[in-house]
């Protein structure tokens, strides 16, 4: 089947007027100028810009009951010091956990998402939910281990719950997350990137988030550490690196290609220095950035540095929607100094890269032998989408989304 569209966005990210991308089965199988193809039932999209499907490369899918619930506001620790009491009160049996993944991807799925990178605190319950949802994104579920103070000894475990993958998880792959420089101790941080090499597994960590978490590394003090001693975590062992998270993260051997840094708020010049060497990824969620009231992103410096830079939305507790879509469009207005076709990439092949292989290595990208994840964006004023796709993230809306090959949300006229 072939699909028509005023313009097309090659794997250059640059814009194609009047292309086509030809689908067979679950495969793109030729993208080019629509003159090329013919013979076969052809699909139309009219004014619409014909692209890749959105990638999530982070968020938390089985927080979706706490929409609104815990509304960002001050400091980091103060927002967790709300959200722990949400958590564990929360006696989520395997059905309420079915319903909220199952509502959270299909969320994401019908605004234009079919590649998500998740963390879980219970790998087992989630990564069940996730294959028993026929139809949805692909997801990287990554286990979340925390092993800190009094928590010290759930590292085994969590460590071998996050590594477990479960049977018969199509399009579902595995990772492993120490939560944060603040929720796991160096000696733990370093079993979780030995665990993941041996098995051949990303890693993915919340860093730098907050100015609290600088002051906790090298000081061992500040406002986090108050929410440990008050969550009755705190021990006198817990040692203090001494130093900036990212330099702990070297330190302790988890950083590297297959290492996806949630949020990175807070970068020094040899924070970036360390990033770029390793060639970690970053991935950016910008409404929760906002929401926090963080100074500008270091974004551009980190794209300046040759980092592959994705985004996600992070939680619904602290975001309020799942699509990558109007998380573009939030960024494209807060940040009209980056340029629109890079923000493009962060929300398709970066994040792809990020993630890594789910099932097929090439999401993100429309070409030969790709999975056949498309969306179409419905674009004001046609006429003036030229090699800058500013107007997409403008007022674009969109129009069509197709899960390897199949319609999954017809067009919109």
């Amino acid at each position: 089947m072939i699909f028509r569209a005023a313009h097309v966005l090659d794997q250059r990210l640059q814009v194609q007027p009047d292309w086509a991308v030809h689908v067979t089965g679950e495969r793109i199988t030729g993208v080019g100028p629509a003159r090329e193809f013919h013979g076969e039932t052809c699909i139309d999209l009219g004014d619409a810009l014909l692209m890749p499907a959105l990638v999530n490369a982070h968020t938390h899918l089985e927080l979706g009951f706490l929409a609104g619930k815990v509304p960002p506001q001050g400091r980091l620790a103060d927002w967790l010091s709300r959200l722990l009491p949400q958590l564990r009160a929360a006696t989520l049996d395997s059905s309420q956990t079915q319903a909220c993944i199952e509502a959270s991807l299909d969320a994401a799925l019908h605004s234009g998402t079919t590649l998500i990178g998740d963390i879980t605190r219970a790998p087992r319950n989630s990564r069940a939910a996730i294959a028993a949802v026929p139809r949805r994104p692909a997801v990287r579920s990554f286990g979340e281990v925390i092993s800190i103070g009094t928590l010290r000894d759930q590292l085994d475990p969590q460590l071998g719950d996050a590594a477990e993958m479960p049977p018969g998880g199509e399009r579902l792959a595995i990772g492993i997350s120490p939560h944060a420089p603040y929720t796991v101790e160096p000696e733990a941080l370093a079993a979780c990137a030995a665990r993941a090499r041996a098995a051949d597994l990303p890693l993915c960590i919340h860093a730098a988030e907050s100015e609290d978490e600088l002051r906790f590394t090298q000081e061992g003090r500040g406002p986090l550490r108050d929410f440990l001693e008050a969550s009755g975590v705190w021990d006198e062992r817990v040692p203090v690196p001494g130093c900036r998270p990212i330099e702990m993260l070297d330190r302790c051997g988890a950083l590297g290609p297959k290492t996806l840094l949630a949020h990175c708020n807070y970068l020094s010049d040899a924070d970036l220095e360390i990033i770029a060497k390793s060639r970690a990824r970053v991935v950016y969620c910008p409404r929760t950035h906002a929401a926090f009231g963080h100074p500008p992103h270091p974004v551009d410096r980190l794209m300046a540095c040759k980092v592959i830079v994705c985004l996600g939305t992070d939680s619904l507790a602290s975001n309020p929607s799942m699509s990558i879509l109007e998380e573009l469009q939030y960024l494209h207005r807060a940040r009209p100094d980056l340029d629109p076709r890079a923000l493009l990439g962060m929300a398709t092949i970066g994040g792809a890269l990020a993630l890594g292989p789910v099932q097929h290595p090439d999401s993100g990208v429309l070409c030969p032998g790709a999975r056949a994840d498309l969306i179409a964006l419905g674009v004001p004023d046609q006429t003036r989408l030229k090699a800058v796709p500013e107007e997409v993230l403008v007022g674009a809306s969109l129009k069509f989304v197709m899960l390897g090959g199949k319609i999954v949300r017809p067009i919109d006229r």
